[in-house]
């Protein structure tokens, strides 16, 4: 049995458990009831709305330079759903991604970045009792930084040290 299953059991037996102690106040079914609680429960709550434990930090990149949002959710409250916004500069806003989509769900990363991709980025994380946001701006600047490159500089180098 998963422990997916085990939980689903556990609850409708505490809740089975829960009715007979409230009838009866004491006796077997109290212990039972008090020691699947303290088992099954004590990391698993209905508590509210998903927490989103850290803050997104707001990005200025370059044009190509990688991005990475981070969304770390604390799990002890039941968690439905966790989805991936981005709000551009255009006023549109499409969700990028569910918890279902292929990868990491509390992160999402975007290898090279263009003007494009400038905009608010936002994941949300939701139960029956609401939701919880967590935002971050990303800023792409307008042209790269002038790079001299690797190869064009040691050819540079080299051609100093010939005529020398």
């Amino acid at each position: 049995m998963t422990m997916k299953n085990m939980r689903y059991v556990a609850t409708l037996l505490l809740c089975l458990f829960t009715f007979q102690v409230t009838s009866t106040g004491e006796g077997i079914f109290s212990k039972i009831a008090h020691g699947i609680q303290n088992t099954v429960f004590e990391d698993f709550k209905t508590c509210g709305r998903p927490e989103i434990k850290n803050i997104m930090q707001n990005l200025t990149l370059d044009p190509g330079d990688s991005a990475s949002f981070r969304c770390t959710i604390n799990m002890k409250c039941l968690v439905s759903y966790i989805k991936w916004y981005h709000e551009m500069n255009n006023g549109t806003t499409r969700l990028l991604r569910t918890a279902r989509s292929n990868g990491n769900p509390y992160r999402f990363t975007i290898s090279a970045v263009s003007p494009m991709d400038e905009g608010l980025y936002s994941c949300i994380a939701g139960n029956i009792m609401g939701e919880s946001v967590s935002s971050a701006y990303l800023q792409v600047n307008s042209s790269p930084p002038n790079k001299i490159p690797y190869m064009f500089l040691t050819s540079l180098l080299f051609a100093v040290d010939v005529i020398n």
